[in-house]
């Protein structure tokens, strides 16, 4: 068998199982049983595969077509062009967070020596990322679940930044009174979990896969934001902003928490069209 011939049998085997996107993944498992890239599959479509390969990407693809997420198989994934390691126990980064990121970016323009505060850090996809786009930044990044943390951890060391960030464990839920290594802020950014936990057992199996942690947000979906409006506000500056992933629908209700509690709005799509973030400071002038 060529390596021509095992992405073909590949991408035909996740088509039968009716897995989204068979041609891109089973490019990606046959580049991950060969320890290849496209432009190394490219050069060498044509050679002979090894019986061992054959069965190696054959019990990727198993792994796939009972469920488990490809970005675990992989155990890495991409965000704004950098690898970030993914596997059990902590969620996938997505495309929705890195408008996230860049539209942090954006709120912090102009400001000297930013102190940025990523609440649920998970992977580390959201404050790392913005460690390198804004170096000056200084970045605390809070993760609760040893798993995550882990990851977290390993992502900080394997972009050069685990001597310049600083990682905290604990419950952000207890709110900012509990860490008292933390400075006041000009941005608190979060992806929290925002799935009302009766709609969990619900979602595609492969998001099953994900820890439930990441994901459940309380019976309304809302607990998380509920903490940041009346515990976290105290750790922003002045001028300070929060700014936050949310799912579909939850913006005006995220809106309507903070202007409760003395804050202005800026609910912004993604590029679904869905009101999936939410801009929040104490004036106008700090809006998007």
């Amino acid at each position: 068998m060529t390596q021509q011939a095992l992405l073909v049998s590949l991408t035909h085997r996740l088509q039968q199982a009716d897995i989204p996107n068979a041609a891109f993944e089973g490019k990606q498992l046959c580049y991950a049983a060969l320890q290849t890239d496209a432009t190394g599959y490219l050069l060498h479509a044509l050679d002979s595969v090894s019986t061992e390969t054959a069965d190696a990407a054959e019990k990727l693809a198993l792994r796939r077509i009972e469920g488990e997420p490809l970005q675990y198989i992989l155990g890495q994934w991409s965000f704004l062009d950098d690898t970030f390691f993914v596997g059990p126990g902590v969620l996938i980064p997505r495309p929705e967070t890195e408008e996230l990121v860049l539209q942090c970016e954006t709120l912090l323009r102009g400001r000297c020596a930013p102190v940025i505060i990523d609440l649920c850090g998970g992977s580390g996809c959201i404050g790392l990322s913005l460690q390198k786009l804004v170096p000056q930044a200084q970045v605390y990044l809070v993760e609760y679940s040893d798993d995550a943390l882990r990851y977290l951890q390993k992502n900080a060391a394997h972009l050069g930044l685990d001597h310049k960030v600083h990682i905290f464990r604990g419950d952000v839920l207890r709110g900012a009174g509990a860490f008292s290594g933390l400075p006041q802020a000009d941005l608190i950014v979060s992806n929290p979990p925002y799935i009302r936990a009766d709609e969990i057992d619900c979602l595609q199996r492969e998001v099953q896969r994900e820890p439930r942690m990441a994901l459940d947000g309380g019976e309304d979906g809302l607990t998380f934001y509920r903490c940041f409006a009346t515990e976290w506000n105290s750790k922003l500056k002045e001028d300070g902003c929060f700014a936050f992933e949310c799912g579909e629908g939850q913006g005006s209700r995220i809106a309507s928490l903070f202007e409760d509690v003395g804050f202005h709005s800026t609910i912004t799509y993604d590029f679904n069209g869905f009101d999936r973030f939410v801009i929040e400071s104490r004036s106008r002038k700090d809006q998007l």
